[in-house]
């Protein structure tokens, strides 16, 4: 964290600066201030970033499932999120992205409150 020099030109707080993930930020109102690695010499690279396999695997809910309660089991969203980060080693964003995706399309149905159950003949949601 350094000393702000002047008013935050998003929201006019004389907050300090914080730098989080190489760029500066208001303290107030979290605006960009300083972009980002501004200033970086050739010592500073890029850190490469963990993907997920985007190999479509079409069994791997029905596995989580059958570790969860069974395909007919009604799964909380926290329960899943978890399972996949283990299963895909992951973080908790990535999960709920995966969870995201496999209900738009069809695999997992939600159903009140915040569970899941799978679609088709297993779950017969």
């Amino acid at each position: 964290m350094s000393e702000a020099r002047e008013p935050c030109p998003w929201c006019g707080a004389l907050a300090a600066v914080v730098h989080v993930h190489g760029h500066g930020q208001c303290g107030h109102c979290g605006g960009n201030l300083e972009p980002c690695c501004s200033g970086s010499g050739d010592n500073d690279a890029a850190t490469p970033v963990d993907t997920i396999d985007s190999g479509v695997d079409q069994a791997m809910f029905s596995r989580l499932f059958a570790h969860l309660g069974g395909a007919a089991a009604t799964v909380t969203a926290d329960s899943l999120c978890f399972a996949l980060v283990q299963h895909l080693g992951t973080d908790l964003d990535d999960a709920r992205l995966v969870i995201e995706a496999a209900e738009r399309v069809g695999v997992l149905v939600p159903v009140a409150p915040g569970g899941y159950r799978l679609r088709g003949p297993a779950g017969s949601a």
